[in-house]
């Protein structure tokens, strides 16, 4: 008795159809990432402000936690957080199978093109003109790449058009965000 042969099935869906779940659990994931993060930080900034003494002359430790370190923090927290929040509500409902794209082929695609395209000139950028501490450029990368393929996955899979447009949006301003600082932080091209 020999065990029946199992028939080979071809899935002939793209590959980003095949692999939706995945796809989906990754955005989001990298989404919420970004969001604890922005809120990480807001709180820093929110406990510097409001904990702090005035520095003293000498202290340079406790200027650095002080007013404007506190102003930076809640400023960096807003940036991280309310594109990432944009990014959250716009998954809800974005893991059922059956669940429908809100936005058309043609812009999800344009969206993950952004997204890769200021990933990689992040990359180049941060990689061959960075500072001596590879290490930042790298955290900078990353940064960079969870909230760009996190914003456009979220635009991508969202079922909510209005939440899916506004992550694209996020994406867009994303990206020329990134340009602008890598222009003039590391190319020093920027006015």
């Amino acid at each position: 008795m020999t065990a029946p042969e199992a028939e080979m099935v071809i899935d002939a869906r793209p590959w980003p159809e095949r692999h939706r779940r995945v796809l989906v659990i990754g955005s989001r994931t990298a989404v919420l990432m970004l969001f604890i993060a922005g809120l990480a930080i807001l709180g820093l900034g929110v406990l510097s402000f409001f904990l702090t003494d005035p520095p003293e002359v000498d202290g340079w430790l406790r200027s650095v936690f002080g007013t404007v370190f506190a102003v930076a923090a809640l400023g960096i927290g807003v940036v991280i957080g309310i594109p990432a929040a944009v990014g959250l509500s716009a998954m809800s409902g974005a893991s059922h199978p059956d669940a429908p794209q809100a936005l058309s082929p043609e812009v999800r695609r344009v969206v993950v093109a952004i997204a890769i395209t200021t990933v990689v000139i992040t990359a180049v950028v941060c990689l061959t003109s960075g500072t001596a501490f590879r290490i930042l450029n790298l955290g900078l990368v990353g940064l960079v790449g969870l909230a760009s393929f996190g914003l456009a996955g979220a635009a991508a899979f969202s079922p909510h058009r209005v939440r899916a447009a506004l992550s694209g949006v996020a994406v867009l301003l994303l990206a020329a965000a990134t340009l602008w600082v890598l222009a003039t932080a590391f190319l020093g091209t920027a006015d």
